[in-house]
């Protein structure tokens, strides 16, 4: 279970209290993506045209911001889920943590 939020700022600030950072010191990366299990299918020849289309427009819509605490980098990734948003923690090793 995942919590969703009604707006990319109101998940920016949830994940600042969490951190203990000021929600505005998160910049915009937009490198930053998560691909979850889903992207596996854009490798699968035999996945539908429309669903590859379906994946990569949720990939590219996603939202990548990072800031830094104590010197450590801090990155999440906010992307639609449902009728909100959605958010995922990056750590040092690329795995992502959904919230």
């Amino acid at each position: 279970m995942s919590t969703m939020f009604g707006s990319v700022e109101e998940a920016k600030a949830v994940v600042a209290s969490i951190v203990g950072v000021d929600p505005a010191s998160f910049k915009e990366d937009p490198s930053l993506r998560v691909g979850g299990i889903r992207a596996s299918l854009l490798d699968d020849p035999d996945t539908p045209e429309e669903k590859r289309q379906s994946i990569q427009a949720w990939i590219d819509s996603q939202k990548g911001f990072k800031t830094t605490k104590n010197g450590k980098e801090i990155q999440i990734v906010i992307c639609p889920f449902r009728s909100g948003f959605d958010c995922w923690f990056i750590d040092q090793n690329g795995f992502c943590i959904r919230i």
